[in-house]
């Protein structure tokens, strides 16, 4: 028997970035665009090879809220050309050293996230003026840059960004923080309990709540047995944040009023 139901197989497209193929996985809702979207923004451990290349788990969620949602794999990342994290940043986690590579390695990765939303701008089945920022771990680092630096983007929503570098990389940590004092756009911070650490959310909310009531923050109870499985809440808990993050794109995404 076939269950019938929209498809959660995504196209995959190709766009240019920093001299980069940015290969990225869209999925586009059942019925007449143009759609909002979400551009989900990977952590540091994509890898050329890795089995869940396009989040059809995600996918699948934001589709049901009949958002498109684009997988992107930033340069140097799974299928994208480009030099690996690795080769960038030789030098050992903790170190003073890690901490200038990893700033000046995100900085040029940012690009990649930009050029998402300029490709983006360009698709006749997405809504340019509804585009959300999201990531998680890296990529929440990438979402709290990109929505600084660009007044695009309409929303962002930022897992665990920061969770592994808070206490031991001060610039990597006043990188973020600074970009948080720039944000004009609505973010929404989250994290679970038992992450590595829940501090870059607790104090970026209460940095960003100098700014008015359009950024929220929310700490789930623990997720799984570890820090690790904590960490990866955002691929593998949707049906534990979903409810909370589709309020909040329901106000600031899909322009429904309550």
């Amino acid at each position: 028997m076939f269950i019938q139901g929209p498809s959660h197989t995504p196209k995959k497209v190709t766009y240019n970035s920093r001299e980069n193929a940015i290969n990225a996985h869209l999925y586009i809702p059942e019925g007449t665009g143009p759609f909002p979207c979400v551009v989900d923004n990977h952590g540091s451990q994509l890898n050329t090879g890795d089995s869940d290349i396009s989040r059809p788990q995600t996918g699948a969620f934001f589709i049901s809220l009949g958002c498109a949602y684009l997988f992107p794999h930033r340069a140097g990342y799974g299928d994208s050309s480009g030099i690996k994290l690795t080769e960038a940043v030789p030098a050992p986690r903790g170190t003073p050293e890690h901490d200038f590579q990893m700033v000046k390695r995100l900085q040029i990765e940012n690009e990649d996230v930009i050029a998402s939303l300029n490709w983006l701008e360009n698709q006749r089945e997405i809504d340019s003026r509804r585009i959300c920022c999201m990531g998680s771990s890296l990529g929440g680092i990438h979402t709290l840059l990109a929505l600084s630096r660009d007044k695009r983007w309409k929303c962002g929503v930022n897992f665990s960004g920061g969770a592994s570098q808070w206490n031991d990389h001060p610039m990597i940590r006043d990188m973020i923080t600074n970009a948080a004092r720039k944000l004009e756009t609505p973010i929404f911070l989250i994290q679970p309990e038992n992450d590595f650490n829940i501090a870059p959310t607790k104090e970026l909310f209460r940095l960003l709540q100098n700014s008015g009531g359009l950024h929220s923050a929310a700490i789930f109870p623990p997720w799984g047995v570890d820090g690790g499985e904590a960490h990866r809440f955002c691929s593998t808990g949707q049906q534990i944040w979903g409810p909370v993050v589709q309020t909040f794109l329901k106000k600031h995404l899909l322009g429904i009023k309550f």
